[in-house]
């Protein structure tokens, strides 16, 4: 299959790659182009400022928790009909889950989908050292092509220097630059970028969009795009269930953290997603099947949270009454006992019996869990792929029955995680449900019990 693509990289983390890659995607679609957006690694939140750049929705492409055989088909099945891929990177080029820079890294989905380089380069405080940077990263991604765009320039005449310097010491082509402004900058908080969801960022990435068609070569970089060698096609066989159930997932504010392809997979396998808010909503559709609440910033909104007994209250009464529910990282805080944001405590739903509070410290990993139990999403003996990325930790549990067994990753406590109480489980780990189809299946099979009870 001949698929125009290219990987936006760099170096390291917070040098200007999402910035530059909403902007990109904005461009090719305001020159008439049907873009396609991809994301390296397990993140939600890049994810959402590409959906906000373009209409169609991002795709995470990640091998620890979807294997090298899902990544492609995922980016093959999603390319289909595109005019252009835009793959952006995660942490640094090189950046994965070991010391091998082909491992879990930006480096490796570029090598396995062959895919040109565009390398994001943070130029504010040096000039002819980049060139010493591109070098060395052109003799490690060699066979691949590798251009160059420079960001937070100061000048013109530090453009032209730093652009002299990198085409003559390295021979890579520069395709334009970025002047250092405060007004493109994108506001954070402390799991990243602020998800769009809750912030006005049209206007800003329209900015960015001009500010790129102004002083890169987009025409270049589409031209560099089609020159991608052809890729071979894998098929994987979905038999669709007959059956339909209707699954209930929380998208608002608070809970915003999934992957589009976890939920399209449920929908392969019978799921009828019926969307609702946990701030905003006071019932939810008698008929459901089953809940799903993904990620999130729950400790943002948790007075809102609080504030909202109705929804709180009914889906406590659901999981008594045996409701599958599945609740990842920041949903399954929502489900504990309160969530205390470093200044209040707030009232949840208390499925859970244990406490959440914000901490200052950071757990990030992949993670890997053997199921101790069957549960509502898989059977005892299983392995289940993930990751995890929180600042807060659930104390004063009492009597927990934990269904994971951690290989990797940190888990809820004492390396077990997968909370199970009724028919309800509670992780810190994120899934893709595309990773696994038996898992989608035994969700929806678990929801089908439940009706039919």
């Amino acid at each position: 299959m001949q698929i125009p693509r290219i990987t936006i990289t760099g170096i390291s983390s917070g040098i200007g790659k999402t910035t530059f890659t909403i902007g990109l995607l904005k461009a090719l679609e305001n020159k008439g182009l049907n873009v396609q957006p991809f994301k390296v690694g397990p993140d939600f939140i890049d994810v959402s400022y590409h959906n906000a750049a373009c209409k169609n929705f991002s795709r995470n492409l990640d091998f620890w928790i979807l294997g090298k055989k899902k990544t492609i088909q995922t980016f093959l099945l999603n390319s289909k009909g595109k005019d252009i891929c835009v793959i952006e990177g995660v942490m640094g080029l090189f950046d994965g889950s070991s010391y091998r820079i082909d491992k879990n890294s930006t480096f490796e989905i570029a090598k396995i989908l062959q895919t040109p380089i565009i390398l994001i380069i943070d130029v504010f405080s040096m000039s002819g050292s980049a060139a010493a940077v591109v070098l060395g990263v052109k003799e490690i991604v060699k066979p691949l092509k590798i251009y160059a765009i420079l960001n937070k320039v100061a000048s013109k005449k530090h453009y032209e220097w730093v652009k002299k310097a990198i085409e003559k010491y390295s021979n890579v082509k520069v395709l334009g630059s970025i002047e250092f402004s405060k007004e493109i900058q994108l506001e954070e908080r402390h799991l990243g970028l602020i998800p769009y969801y809750e912030i006005k960022i049209s206007n800003k990435i329209e900015k960015i969009s001009k500010i790129i068609l102004e002083s890169v070569d987009v025409e270049s970089i589409i031209e560099i795009a089609k020159k991608a060698p052809p890729i071979n096609n894998i098929s994987l066989k979905i038999k669709r269930p007959y059956n339909k159930v209707k699954i209930a997932v929380a998208f608002d504010e608070a809970i915003n953290f999934y992957y589009r392809d976890s939920i399209e997979t449920l929908e392969r396998f019978g799921a009828n997603i019926h969307y609702f808010s946990l701030i905003k909503d006071e019932e939810i559709p008698d008929d459901i099947g089953g809940i799903y609440i993904g990620g999130g910033y729950p400790e943002v909104y948790a007075k809102k949270l609080e504030k909202d007994f109705s929804i709180r209250n009914k889906i406590k009464k659901l999981s008594e009454d045996g409701c599958p529910i599945y609740a990842e990282c920041g949903g399954f805080m929502y489900l504990t006992k309160s969530i205390f944001d470093g200044n209040k405590k707030w009232n949840m739903v208390g499925i859970f019996d244990g406490e959440t509070r914000m901490t200052n410290k950071l757990t990030l990993s992949y993670t890997k869990a053997e199921v101790l139990q069957d549960n509502p999403i898989s059977f005892k003996g299983a392995v289940i792929k993930g990751h995890e990325f929180h600042y807060s930790i659930v104390e004063n549990i009492n009597k927990p029955k934990f269904v994971y067994k951690m290989k990797i990753g940190k888990g809820i406590i004492d390396q077990f995680d997968g909370w199970l109480e009724y028919n309800s489980l509670g992780t810190y780990s994120h899934i893709n449900f595309a990773s696994n189809y038996k898992i989608a299946k035994r969700f929806i099979n678990s929801a089908l019990k439940f009706l039919k009870r």
